[in-house]
């Protein structure tokens, strides 16, 4: 081959690496972006924690190592979880379920309306991973749940993939249940049933399992952990490129709460996302969250969790903060 085309090849080389180079963004004053966040964290009337993540190393977090409940965010993990058997075969996304009614669960379940008037309901694995993460369908999640094996096997998961920081304990049958002082009993399928044991349960009961719920390690994650999977996720070191693309396309779907992070991005901007909630009780939120990925410009990807715990505050005001910390880093992003 003459000299002059390896020349070429050469110099087109060097052409795509030093355009990368000029054309990549990133967030530039990551110690400046983190005072920013701090400042947030500090004027809020609760505990706030954030962690950015756009590079394999070297994330931006306040309070990053602070255990959070992460409430429905865990809807995204199972859905993970899900997407890596898909990717072992172990499960198809065309796997047709059956849910009956000793399948459902509590709270946020649309699923429930759809069995309440057919009996049971005829869905897919695929059909189920969108009605958890999109619209926080608890039943959706513990089906799958079940399907995998149990909150185990979520956990699994994670220590396979060598994510740490993240805990998947319970199903959220339990969780909500154990949260107001129950424990969960197959009769509770029956949301009245449900409503009259949560009425039935003492008021200083109540409270001192909500404070035991605030306290509890289990089903938390550190903001710093949620962001290694969430850059563990957009990077497609998780799960193959299919099953990465098919879940981010779902996040990106999710219509719960979109005054937090969704609403603190500019319009040029893309966001896939999963958002979590607790109850407030004595005038103290358990933890409003929003974890996602933001999606540049340019086309990278940016993880980010946000956590905003033990709160005073009202809903709007939660939801205001986080939305403020999407604006300070995507404004960080160059």
């Amino acid at each position: 081959m003459p000299r002059n085309i390896y020349m070429t090849a050469a110099v087109a080389i060097l052409i795509n690496l030093f355009s990368s180079r000029i054309f990549a963004g990133e967030i530039t004053q990551p110690d400046r972006l983190r005072l920013e966040l701090e400042t947030l964290a500090d004027a809020h009337p609760g505990r706030v924690g954030i962690c950015v993540q756009d590079q394999p190393k070297s994330p931006v977090c306040v309070n990053g190592a602070q255990r959070f409940s992460l409430q429905s965010v865990m809807k995204l993990v199972v859905a993970a979880a899900v997407m890596q058997a898909v990717d072992e075969q172990r499960i198809r996304l065309d796997d047709q379920i059956t849910i009956r009614r000793e399948d459902l669960s509590v709270n946020i379940q649309p699923i429930a309306d759809i069995v309440a008037r057919h009996g049971s309901f005829e869905t897919s694995v695929r059909d189920l991973v969108r009605r958890a993460v999109v619209a926080s369908d608890s039943a959706a999640t513990d089906v799958l749940i079940a399907r995998l094996g149990g909150p185990k096997a979520i956990q699994a998961f994670l220590e396979k993939a060598g994510l740490t920081g993240v805990r998947i304990d319970r199903t959220e049958r339990e969780l909500q249940t154990e949260t107001d002082g129950l424990m969960w009993q197959p009769e509770f399928v029956f949301p009245q049933r449900l409503e009259q044991a949560r009425r039935e349960v003492p008021a200083a009961v109540r409270q001192t399992a909500f404070e035991a719920y605030i306290k509890d390690p289990r089903d938390t994650a550190t903001p710093r952990g949620m962001a290694a999977f969430l850059y563990s996720l957009a990077s497609g070191s998780l799960l193959t490129a299919g099953s990465t693309e098919f879940l981010l396309t779902v996040m990106s779907q999710t219509t719960t709460f979109p005054d937090r992070l969704r609403a603190g991005i500019p319009p040029e901007w893309g966001i896939g996302h999963k958002t979590g909630t607790s109850q407030t009780r004595g005038g103290i939120n358990g933890v409003t969250n929003d974890v996602g990925i933001l999606t540049a410009p340019d086309g990278r990807r940016i993880a980010v969790a946000a956590f905003v715990a033990e709160s005073r505050a009202g809903q709007a005001e939660r939801a205001a903060v986080i939305a403020a910390a999407a604006r300070a880093i995507t404004a960080a992003y160059e």
